[in-house]
């Protein structure tokens, strides 16, 4: 029978399962508070990134559905985000509404982060992994303007956590739920989908291995593909009438992002000599210009158009010029994890990134002594970052990932107080 609370000078002592329980509560309050508190205060006030509200015209996109519809196919309006903010502007919301919306979006991120880590490590793992995401800038950087970060990390992070659990227990109602989100997911943007596919072929082939053959897991992956091919056929039939007879999976855009790679990878951009959101930009700017005016068209006329001429272009890099799509590949894996406007507000997610990837070493060896799955959490991590490290790999794409880095981390904080207590307590049972 445990021992009842007690009181120590003026401090109230909790027993370690009421203290387990308040967790999930502390979290979520750490997440809502410091994202409120820069969404409608901080942010405005700071000078180290623009805040223009709405960089990319997501909310002038959203509008435009409400006054007629979906009548154009591009890469932003082909998106689940700006289809979220036209529902939230015909309930009568606000941009501010949105804001607010993506305050809560965090906190959820928080909690999911909390779930990963109770779920595979332990309670105090999941604590350290909440409050680690409620302060981490990267994510408290886009709950305050019109950006989809915050929708796509909260949902990249619940299609993890689907996925762990669908590992943990591999039934059909766990494989739909995974299909689902993770294809809304997609819908969103499509850099998760490599990662699900990837995760769903890895499952079904250690089904196929084991012996017996796991036909209750294979049928499980199987409707998880089929999930995730019910949701995807409306929006590429609406893609498909929206473009007049041509074939658009999810949504044009990703030669562009291929060819974008190539100079934002280049050395004055990589280290930040110049600064790559001007610079860079302009210079890729220029390019897709010439390559439409070769094509005898005209850039962003037609983006479906534009993908198309620019896919001919990056077929002739990779045949022509491998060494330089290497070149970019690899550089690319390494300025997903930092590269910014300017040099300055780029270190402050390379310092996050190292060390988080330093606690996650620490962690990682304790994890393979205790014969724990850290690969549902690394995989993810490693997908996206090769998948977009092909094409244009800038610091903000790592965001929706960082919450696995952040739950890694924890369990090296939590490995390296559990030596230090183990140290300070050696008779200890």
């Amino acid at each position: 029978m445990s021992k009842p609370s007690s009181v120590v000078g003026s401090g109230f002592v909790l027993e370690p399962a009421a203290r387990t329980r308040l967790y999930p509560w502390i979290v979520g309050a750490a997440g809502l508070g410091p994202s409120l508190a820069m969404a409608f205060g901080g942010f405005r006030s700071q000078s180290l990134v623009k805040n223009t509200g709405d960089p990319y015209g997501y909310g002038k996109i959203a509008h435009g559905f409400l006054e007629h519809g979906f009548d154009k196919l591009t890469r932003r309006a082909a998106s689940l985000y700006p289809h979220l903010l036209a529902l939230i502007y015909w309930l009568g919301g606000s941009d501010r509404s949105v804001v607010l919306l993506q305050c809560v979006l965090q906190a959820g991120t928080c909690l999911l982060a909390f779930a990963l880590g109770s779920r595979l490590y332990n309670a105090r793992t999941g604590l350290f992994a909440g409050l680690l995401c409620a302060v981490h800038p990267m994510f408290l950087r886009y709950v305050a303007d019109l950006h989809m970060e915050s929708l796509l990390t909260f949902l990249c992070t619940l299609t993890v956590w689907c996925a762990v659990r669908f590992y943990q227990e591999q039934t059909l109602r766990r494989g739909t739920a995974l299909g689902a989100v993770g294809m809304i997911t997609t819908l969103t943007k499509g850099v998760i989908l490599p990662y699900v596919v990837l995760f769903g072929v890895l499952v079904a082939f250690l089904a196929i291995r084991s012996q017996p053959r796991n036909r209750r897991t294979l049928s499980a992956v199987a409707a998880m593909f089929a999930t995730m091919a019910v949701l995807i056929a409306p929006w590429t039939y609406r893609n498909y009438e929206v473009t007049g007879g041509r074939f658009v999976l999810l949504t044009p855009g990703s030669s562009d992002s291929f060819l974008r790679g190539y100079v934002f990878t280049r050395s004055e951009f990589a280290t930040l000599s110049r600064p790559p959101y001007t610079d860079a930009e302009n210079l890729c700017n220029y390019w897709f210009r010439n390559i439409a005016r070769d094509a005898g068209t005209v850039w962003e006329a037609d983006e479906v158009v534009d993908e198309q001429n620019n896919k001919r272009v990056a077929r002739d890099l990779i045949l022509h010029h491998p060494i330089d799509t290497i070149r970019k590949c690899v550089v690319g894996l390494f300025t997903f994890w930092y590269e910014m406007t300017t040099l300055k507000n780029s270190l402050v997610p390379l310092v996050l990134a190292v060390f988080g990837w330093a606690l996650t070493w620490v962690g990682w060896q304790r994890a393979r002594r205790e014969g724990r799955p850290t690969w549902l959490l690394v995989l993810p991590i490693v997908v996206m970052n090769v998948f977009v490290a092909v094409l244009i790999p800038l610091g903000r794409y790592s965001t929706p990932i960082l919450p696995c880095l952040m739950v890694l981390a924890a369990f090296g904080i939590d490995s390296i107080l559990s030596r230090r207590e183990v140290t300070l307590s050696p008779g200890r049972p």
